[in-house]
């Protein structure tokens, strides 16, 4: 009976040989080469640009319409690239401030109710494509968040939501701007997410000056005509030894790219948790906000970075955050949950993961993942965060004088008009550099068309 089967086995495989061989061509004497177009591969060196002298300058805008709130807490003066906010919380309660602060925008920006909630749906539709219009679950997760608020900042954003919101109650996308969606707008990132960032520091050891050099890039969604790109907005809180400025989007009342009176700098990476820890709101508290605690409450990076480290198993999301003053730069590597990885303050002489190179201990960098030895690694394994990081290391660490012309020259010397992973990627909202020499804070915006090959940085003015 075995024999039997092997027979029909073998014959089976005949057959079937017989078949393949009959019916194409058994080598390549015939085969014929497509025609093809001319190679797309380009030479490594010619994915970077020359930056012209006149580019590399820092302008200052001009006002062309000033706003006030009626009680005076709040003044925007419109300019061309972005609106320049002063919220006065000397003179006002926090709930007053929130209110002049809605009241001022309305008159600044016309429409800034109907680019707010197509910018909120936008982003929920690319987080979640099977809600069936029942936004239910984000009300959920921003009611946590915004419950768990100190009572200043539940103030402050229940005057501006109450303020700026219309004829409308809960999260729908009926063109109205409701009192639940302008509070969700605060929590994009704890909530929906934010996508890709990176960030370099430069001791003085290494600088022209002998001052320290930070340059901070957010990458987020601009919007489906890069509306978000309309919206910048540089804030000025003016709220005694607790004052800050912050280079955010109108309408923001926690913080992106921020600096204390003290020039402490904080500027928060995602590092994409979802993929290593299941997502909650439950008794988990705003990361955006506990930044904007820690500016508000440290003077120093050391004392800020502690600070996120210790309640970094309360935030909702595994996210780096680069801290810089004058003297020191940290990132804290904050990490949700001690079953993925250890929470921790990295600095430019703690061991990296094993197969990540970095070459000067002069500069610290910062993309989205953690980087320390034995931690979560995102950066060795993920192309579009190694390549960045090997990047900013070609870039810069064999600068020895590094001047701020230079810093802007090599963060916007890669060409942009390709698909490749740059530094400087078409997602970029805005590059905020901070110059601890004259404690200046320079940004390049991106604008309505996009990342341009050629931009034009923008002189904010001091940070004191």
């Amino acid at each position: 009976m075995e024999k039997r089967k092997i027979t029909i086995i073998l014959t089976a495989l005949i057959t079937f040989s017989s078949a393949i061989s009959s019916c194409g061509r058994r080598g390549y004497e015939e085969f014929v080469i497509p025609e093809q177009g001319p190679s797309t591969l380009q030479p490594i060196e010619n994915i970077y640009r020359d930056n012209s002298d006149e580019e590399l300058l820092s302008v200052t805008e001009n006002t062309y319409k000033t706003v006030s709130s009626s009680d005076k807490l709040c003044e925007i003066q419109c300019k061309n690239s972005y609106y320049d906010v002063t919220l006065d919380k000397e003179l006002g309660t926090p709930y007053d401030v929130g209110a002049a602060y809605a009241e001022a925008i309305q008159l600044a920006y016309e429409n800034y109710t109907v680019f707010c909630e197509g910018y909120i749906f936008e982003n929920i539709n690319a987080a979640f494509n099977d809600l069936n219009n029942d936004y239910s679950s984000i009300e959920k997760r921003t009611d946590h968040f915004f419950s768990s608020l100190d009572k200043e900042y539940k103030d402050e954003l229940e005057g501006f939501a109450d303020t700026i919101s219309g004829n409308s109650t809960g999260i729908k996308e009926d063109g109205i701007l409701s009192k639940e969606e302008a509070i969700l707008i605060q929590f994009v990132p704890d909530v929906l997410r934010s996508t890709a960032c990176s960030a370099i520091s430069a001791n003085g050891k290494t600088t022209s000056t002998g001052e320290r050099l930070t340059c901070r890039l957010l990458e987020w969604q601009l919007g489906s005509d890069n509306q978000l790109c309309e919206n910048h907005a540089f804030i000025h809180m003016k709220n005694g030894d607790k004052s800050f400025v912050s280079l955010s989007y109108l309408g923001s009342l926690t913080i992106l790219s921020p600096v204390n009176n003290d020039g402490l700098m904080l500027g928060e990476l995602d590092v994409g948790s979802d993929n290593m820890v299941e997502y909650t709101s439950n008794n988990k508290i705003s990361y955006t906000y506990a930044l904007r605690y820690a500016l508000e409450n440290c003077t120093n990076a050391k004392e800020a970075a502690t600070y996120l480290v210790s309640n970094a198993s309360q935030f909702p999301y595994c996210v780096n955050v680069l801290a810089t003053d004058k003297s020191d730069a940290f990132v804290a590597e904050l990490c949700v949950s001690d079953e993925i990885g250890t929470s921790l303050i990295r600095d430019s002489n703690t061991p990296l993961m094993t197969g990540v190179d970095w070459n000067n201990p002069n500069y610290i960098c910062a993309v989205n993942s953690f980087a320390a030895e034995g931690n979560n690694d995102n950066l060795s394994l993920v192309t579009n965060n190694i390549i960045r990081w090997k990047r900013y290391n070609e870039l810069f660490c064999n600068e020895n004088n590094l001047s701020l012309k230079r810093m802007k020259q090599l963060m916007t010397c890669e060409k942009t008009d390709n698909d490749l992973y740059r530094i400087r990627s078409n997602n970029l909202v805005h590059m905020m550099l901070v110059d601890y020499s004259t404690c200046k804070l320079h940004a390049l915006l991106t604008g309505k068309d996009g990342v341009d090959d050629k931009p034009v940085f923008i002189d904010l003015g001091s940070w004191k």
